[in-house]
């Protein structure tokens, strides 16, 4: 019998020295326990993203040398691990195999009569590369990746692997990395798995990863008739799906909760590499903060961390209303946290008429002024406790660029960034059945029921301004969004689309209206996403990196062209 130890150390970022240390510890532990093979997901020293420092020559070497003393110093011991090289300019991570301080072909090696074939992507599990006669003579596939992860990949990887392992008839191991990895612009979902005709496991959530296993055995032998599938990927459907921003083959149910876990998962991430234990969050009693506070609260549950690190603060403005105080105090109670009152009409006040403004007259300067002093708030707190400020900004707002500039699109790490206002309202009421969530569930389905309100002017005591009436419904702004971002539709087809989807819903000069809409805002609000705080990349629909990004300054000729404008 073969013993392979999958190591499950924590890995930060570029922090080779410490790295290093957790790998040589996993190294003991699996000669502790009798292991044959110690394999290391991919870019376990450097946690994967190296950014301006990955064509660094030095950071190549010390990556590389590192392993070959780790394995010089443990001769006894087979590493399963990488290289660090680069091609065309590109920083890659080979498979190696380390024996004796010396390195060798990790794809493809036996050990001890024992024959293993590894790979570091996903992808060249396809049956366009591999065939069963590849692997007549294959006892063990080892599969050591480190790749960012979307909401519901893991899902379909563990159906991937496990048809896999029955279509070659081979034991098959996942090590995917992750535990540790940054958490900008990727996070990356620590996993393992074991799939043979005497086992079935794999890790869904971060709890089953840590304690979960990690030793398996390998058998010589081969089994299965089953005819491998290609790599599945997400797929999403715009034809009769109002909300397309939900894949259409998965359990909605086992989609928002991995999406859920993935966000807890990514601020767990930043909080552990910065060192953090506060974190500060800024409640409404909308949705947006609400799901950001559940966020928070069960990042603080992953990694152990109590609670009372969580410092909520309300900030009641010109057009808070009681309706939603309340319901930001119901929300923090249920979740047994304190929150701080802290109202800001008058220092908005004072800050308007620093300005010259009157005070009074409810224009833009008069709104923004509110977004901001909450903002300011938030920060300077989070300096004060030595924390962090979590960002509350959906896709919904972020597309729109419908935030204040400085104001509320700022934070120190946002959650909520890649997910759309409808995957929010989907989304919760699946969360708030787990377990440490449960008791928030009474005050999660009242904030509900209330309409989206930015609540900047003053009214008579309950909610004024309508964010659905003011902008559109926001079905169909994130239709919308899938259309423009997704699958670059026009705004005359997007409207086309639309008619059909919402079936008169909505009149077609009203989709036209809108449609353009989208268009308009996306492209004036590109300064605000450029200067938004970092956040991981959950969801298929993301609006991060220069390829999703245009120039803010765009004219809008090309819209109206296809509108015969």
């Amino acid at each position: 019998m073969f013993k392979v130890y999958i190591s499950k150390a924590k890995s930060r970022p570029l922090d080779i020295k410490n790295n290093a240390a957790s790998a040589y510890a996993e190294i003991e532990k699996a000669r502790t326990v009798g292991a044959n093979l110690v394999v290391f997901p991919q870019g376990f020293l450097t946690g994967v993203q190296l950014g301006i420092l990955g064509d660094a020559l030095y950071l190549r070497k010390a990556y590389n040398d590192t392993f070959s003393r780790l394995s010089a110093e443990n001769p006894d011991m087979y590493i399963l691990a990488d290289l660090c090289q680069q091609v065309d300019g590109k920083t890659v991570f080979v498979n190696a195999l380390y024996h004796e301080g010396k390195v060798s072909d990790g794809n493809s090696f036996e050990i001890d009569g024992y024959r293993f074939a590894s790979f570091n992507k996903t992808a060249d599990i396809d049956e366009r590369k591999l065939s069963r006669a590849d692997f007549s003579q294959t006892d063990c596939v080892i599969v050591n990746e480190s790749a960012p992860v979307y909401a519901g990949s893991r899902i379909l990887t563990r159906k991937f692997m496990k048809t896999t392992s029955q279509w070659l008839g081979v034991t098959v191991i996942c090590a995917l990395g992750g535990y540790g990895y940054t958490s900008h612009p990727d996070i990356y979902m620590p996993a393992t798995g074991c799939f043979s005709d005497k086992k079935d496991y794999f890790t869904t959530t971060f709890t089953e990863y840590i304690n979960g296993e990690n030793l398996f055995d390998i058998e010589k032998g081969h089994y299965g008739d089953v005819f491998i599938t290609r790599l599945p990927s997400l797929q999403f459907d715009i034809a009769f799906n109002q909300n397309p921003l939900v894949p259409r083959q998965l359990d909605e149910k086992e989609y928002c909760l991995d999406l859920f876990s993935l966000q807890s998962l990514s601020l767990a991430t930043r909080m552990m590499n910065i060192g953090c234990k506060t974190a500060v969050v800024a409640l409404s009693g909308g949705l947006d903060s609400a799901l950001a506070l559940l966020v928070t609260a069960n990042a603080f549950d992953m990694i152990g961390l109590d609670r009372s690190g969580i410092r909520v603060i309300s900030m009641p403005g010109f057009g808070t209303s009681a309706t939603t105080k309340g319901l930001a105090g119901d929300l923090a109670a249920s979740l047994g946290l304190d929150m701080k009152m802290i109202d800001i009409t008058e220092s908005c006040h004072q800050a308007l008429l620093d300005i010259g403004h009157d005070g009074k007259t409810p224009d833009v300067t008069f709104e923004n002024v509110q977004a901001r002093m909450r903002t300011l708030n938030g920060l300077n707190l989070a300096n004060a406790v030595g924390g962090i400020m979590v960002g509350t900004g959906d896709l919904s707002e972020v597309a729109l660029g419908f935030s204040t500039y400085g104001g509320d699109h700022l934070a120190s790490y946002g959650v909520n960034s890649t997910v759309s206002k409808t995957v929010i309202r989907t989304m919760l009421p699946h969360v708030i059945q787990l377990e440490n969530m449960a008791p928030a569930a009474k005050a999660i389905t009242d904030i509900l029921n209330i309409p989206v309100s930015p609540e900047l002017v003053p009214h008579g005591g309950e909610i004024l301004q309508k964010t659905e009436e003011i902008l559109a419904p926001y079905k169909l702004i994130d239709f919308f969004i899938y259309c423009f971002i997704v699958a670059k539709m026009s705004p005359i087809e997007m409207a086309q689309r639309a008619s059909c989807v919402f079936e008169g819903e909505f009149s077609p000069s009203y989709l036209k209206e809108k449609a353009q809409m989208l268009c308009r805002r996306f492209i004036t609000g590109q300064f605000k996403r450029s200067s938004a705080p970092e956040g991981a990349r959950l969801t298929h629909v993301h609006l991060s990196g220069y390829d999703r990004s245009v120039p803010s300054d765009s004219g809008m000729g090309l819209f109206n062209y296809f509108l015969g404008e």
